[in-house]
């Protein structure tokens, strides 16, 4: 039962790659969406009822991994301490921007393998990348920093914890992940 003096748990978008580097919701979002999807791929042109021998149920056949992808909506509101939400925004696009161009570290030369976690009751860890990040400014201070905005994430689940192994990040895994697994979260 939900009582007042309860903490409210905060949606957390994290970074698995640079451990300081997480973006908390001011507002938690008022709903999430996870798709998945299910590669099928069809075998026959012809329909099921004139092949001979065959059973309707050949007819498609999974050829890789379900894939899920979120998307959530993010609103930061400075405007009542007339505070620029630059700070959050920043780190949104330091989150799905390439780390260091240019780097001779493969690792580096990519956007960062996140977390999302929403308390220990809610939603479990989802290990991804983001995909797309769209950013809607509102209210501007009379300096021109924006006091408002709304970001639009979608994210792309990945199996994280092979890909940082062969990356050869394994602090990360032992630092971040690893705890989060053994807190009682279930994966997925």
């Amino acid at each position: 039962m939900l009582s007042w003096d309860q903490k409210v748990e905060k949606l957390a978008i994290g970074s698995l790659d640079k451990e300081r580097l997480t973006v908390v919701a001011q507002y938690n979002p008022k709903e999430l969406q996870i798709d998945k999807q299910v590669p099928w791929m069809q075998h026959n042109s012809r329909p099921a009822v004139e092949r001979p021998g065959d059973s309707k149920q050949d007819d498609a056949e999974s050829n890789s991994a379900p894939t899920r992808s979120m998307s959530v909506e993010l609103l930061f509101d400075g405007f009542e301490d007339n505070r620029s939400i630059h700070p959050e925004i920043d780190k949104l696009e330091a989150l799905s921007s390439i780390q260091e161009i240019g780097s001779k570290k493969e690792p580096l030369r990519r956007p960062h393998f996140c977390i999302v976690t929403w308390g220990t009751a809610g939603t479990r860890p989802f290990r991804c990348v983001i995909e797309s990040l769209s950013t809607k400014l509102m209210m501007f201070a009379p300096n021109g920093a924006p006091l408002r905005a709304t970001c639009t994430v979608k994210l792309k689940e990945v199996h994280v914890l092979k890909l940082l192994k062969e990356s050869g990040v394994v602090n990360v895994v032992n630092r971040v992940l690893r705890p989060l697994l053994s807190s009682g979260s279930r994966s997925p």
